[in-house]
C-alpha cells in the first residue's frame, strides 16, 4: 500500500518518529497538513525537504519548515502569524478545533 494511502494516524506516527529520508520525502507530499507539519519538525529531514516545505501554501507547515536547522532558503511572511501557526503542540492526537488557541476565521460565528 502506498504510504500516502495509509490512515492519517499512521502517517503522523511515521512523520514524527522515522529517521528515514526516503519515508520523510514521501510523507512531505501528504495531503494532510498536520503530517507535512510533523515532517517539517522532524530533525531527520534534509535541506531539500525543508526547502520544499518552506514553500508550502499552509503557513502552519511553512513556518515550522523555516525553523528547521536544515532549511537553506528563507521565506518572508507578509501576514501576522497566528497562535495556531506558532503552536508547538505535537501533531499526534491534535484536534485544532478543540484548542483554546483555535483561530480559524472560517469556523468562528458572526
Amino acid at each position: 500500500m502506498s504510504l500516502l494511502r495509509r490512515p492519517l494516524e499512521e502517517q503522523l506516527e511515521l512523520a514524527n518518529s522515522t529517521a528515514s529520508e526516503d519515508l520523510l520525502w514521501e510523507l512531505h507530499k501528504s495531503p494532510y497538513m498536520n503530517v507535512r507539519r510533523a515532517v517539517a519538525r522532524n530533525s531527520h529531514i534534509n535541506s531539500k525537504i525543508a526547502d520544499r516545505l518552506i514553500a508550502d501554501p499552509v503557513l502552519n507547515v511553512s513556518y515550522m519548515a523555516k525553523l528547521s536547522s536544515k532549511a537553506s532558503t528563507d521565506r518572508e511572511f507578509k501576514t501576522t502569524l497566528t497562535k495556531c501557526v506558532l503552536c508547538e503542540k505535537s501533531e499526534l492526537n491534535l484536534n485544532c478545533t478543540e484548542c483554546d488557541n483555535f483561530c480559524n476565521k472560517m469556523y468562528e460565528s458572526n
